[in-house]
């Protein structure tokens, strides 16, 4: 029996997997493809989808202060010869990765994003021989971590330079996942302060930089309007909406049947494909390389691998803030539907605040979480039908809202169960309750309500699934009900909601706008799609609201 290689779980060190003859699927010929790209180039993946191996690849293959041939003999971009004739080991390279800069405060961020630069230099000294006395007094000044802001921001610039004049070749610029910083920033509040240091560090060392032969960037969205990439000439952007480099990041169904056929693991194609599969990326099928490496790790055992494995925080927060119309369109993404939005490739981490759709199914799609299905636009006009990507990302979803349920201390089962008893004063006592203690935390912008009573929705939608037939928004009778709640148990009875926002203009008071949404349960028939269940006792209720005051009338 041969023994099996190794899986690289939680590395990334590409010498290290393949001087340790570990598992590795060949993506070699991103290199070749690089080389034939623009001079500078940025590509955005969901996390975890092999793009700090893949920049850690390159580094060792362009790198020319090591001999590295042993590490690509036998590797598709070993037959290239004329490639490796011209590029193996011949050029300066810096190096950065960005992806574990997580800190939570301004001074911190600066201070990380400082030292990497300082460690850089301090493996670059050779190239103080060609410096200036002065030019010398600026590098120790950053290699020691003492220099200000100014210096910093010009400080990839000036390294490319230095190395060019000593080793009398252009420079390979690698920066792995350089928008986890920026991501951060905003996440933890001070991103406008931030965004222009960052900013000016990138710019500075991308655009007409005549001491670069080609940049490269990785990182899961293109920050373009903030001025990183403005002016950037010869640009190419790689994304999942595009082809370039689409099968090189992520697995394709034959990397996954050879990987698992390698550790003897027989699966129908149907089941990897109902939970790993689903991403788009170019209009190729593609799978999620960590959940497929952990699966073979794990013997074949089915689970939640990908969204176990963090980084999904901001996600979170978009859901937790969103729009009333953005949650319905969450809803219908959980029950398996697919919705439309156009793409802003472009994205502006304060356009987030604004809440606006395009930012956040933007972010959603490039994070992995949604998956483009088609183009639905016009010709050039980048519109996209999208829907959840996978089981992962589906349980990801439903988990989210339950727990964002269960932070808004809304107990769902005990205010249905108040219903059902005929405790109707106590449901309303309940209902009320949670209304004027958890409606500011969904009303974040200082908006009109309707995005609590859609949470609220969404919350009954997922969290009361396993006893109840959840149906929101669906046609019904005549018309459209905003809650029917079915019990999978016949001898419970059925429950109607219908939310009614008061009209100064239409209605006298609450207690008319209540009574309006019992009306318009009993005439537009409603209780039908209850009925054709097989039940017969349905339980009709009317919430009306104006801000936080609340009435309801149950029938």
């Amino acid at each position: 029996m041969k023994k099996l290689k190794r899986l690289p779980i939680g590395r990334s060190d590409f010498k290290s997997i393949i001087e340790d003859n570990m598992y590795y699927i060949d993506k070699s010929m991103l290199i070749k493809e690089i080389i034939e790209s623009g001079d500078v180039i940025l590509i955005t993946r969901p996390r975890r989808f092999g793009k700090t191996l893949n920049m850690s690849m390159m580094k060792y293959f362009f790198r020319n202060d090591q001999d590295n041939k042993h590490l690509f003999e036998g590797l598709k971009i070993w037959k290239e010869k004329e490639i490796i004739e011209k590029y193996l080991n011949k050029y300066p390279v810096i190096y950065l990765t960005f992806k574990d800069l997580k800190q939570r405060n301004y001074e911190d961020m600066i201070k990380a994003i400082k030292y990497a630069i300082t460690d850089l230099y301090r493996k670059h000294k050779e190239s103080m021989e060609v410096l200036e006395e002065f030019e010398k007094e600026d590098y120790i000044e950053i290699a020691k971590g003492i220099a200000d802001n100014v210096k910093y921001e010009n400080s990839l610039k000036n390294l490319s330079e230095y190395l060019y004049r000593y080793y009398k070749q252009k420079v390979i610029l690698l920066i792995d996942e350089y928008d986890t910083p920026i991501q951060q920033s905003y996440l933890n509040g001070y991103y406008n302060e931030f965004i222009n240091f960052m900013g000016n560090i990138l710019g500075n060392a991308l655009k007409d930089n005549e001491y670069l032969e080609k940049g490269v960037l990785t990182g899961i969205t293109r920050v373009a309007k903030e001025s990183i990439f403005t002016g950037v000439n010869n640009l190419d952007v790689s994304t999942i909406l595009g082809k370039l480099f689409n099968d090189k990041f992520g697995l394709t169904w034959e990397e996954v049947e050879e990987t698992l056929k390698y550790y003897g693991l027989e699966y129908e194609k149907e089941k990897v494909i109902e939970w790993y599969n689903g991403y788009n990326f170019g209009g190729l099928e593609i799978y999620n390389p960590y959940s497929i490496i952990n699966l073979a790790r794990n013997k074949g055992e089915i689970k939640y691998y990908w969204i176990n494995s963090s980084g999904n925080e901001l996600i979170k927060q978009l859901i937790r803030q969103s729009t009333a119309e953005v949650k319905t369109k969450i809803e219908e993404l959980i029950e398996g539907k697919t919705i439309e939005s156009s793409m802003d490739e472009n994205l502006v981490y304060g356009d987030l605040d604004k809440s606006t759709e395009e930012s956040i199914w933007t972010l959603f799609l490039f994070t992995g979480y949604l998956t483009w299905v088609e183009h639905v636009g016009e010709e050039g006009e980048p519109r996209y039908s999208l829907r959840i990507t996978n089981k992962e990302t589906l349980q990801f979803f439903k988990k989210t809202v339950v727990t964002i349920i269960k932070e808004t201390k809304i107990e769902l089962e005990s205010i249905i169960q108040d219903i059902i008893l005929g405790k109707y004063k106590e449901f309303g006592i309940k209902f009320k309750k949670i209304v004027k203690e958890t409606l500011s935390y969904f009303d974040v912008s200082g908006e009109e309500p309707e995005r609590f009573y859609h949470g609220l929705i969404l919350g009954m939608v997922v969290g009361l699934s396993k006893k109840y037939i959840v149906k929101s928004n669906r046609e019904a009778g005549y018309g459209r009900a905003d809650v029917i709640l079915i019990p999978k148990e016949k001898t419970e009875p059925g429950i109607i909601f219908e939310f009614k926002k008061y009209s100064i203009d239409f209605d006298k008071d609450l207690k008319e706008s209540a009574e309006k949404g019992i009306k318009q349960i009993e005439e537009k028939g409603y209780e039908e799609e209850i009925k054709s269940y097989g039940m017969e006792r349905i339980i009709k209720v009317a919430i009306a609201f104006d801000k936080k005051d609340v009435e309801i009338i149950v029938k």
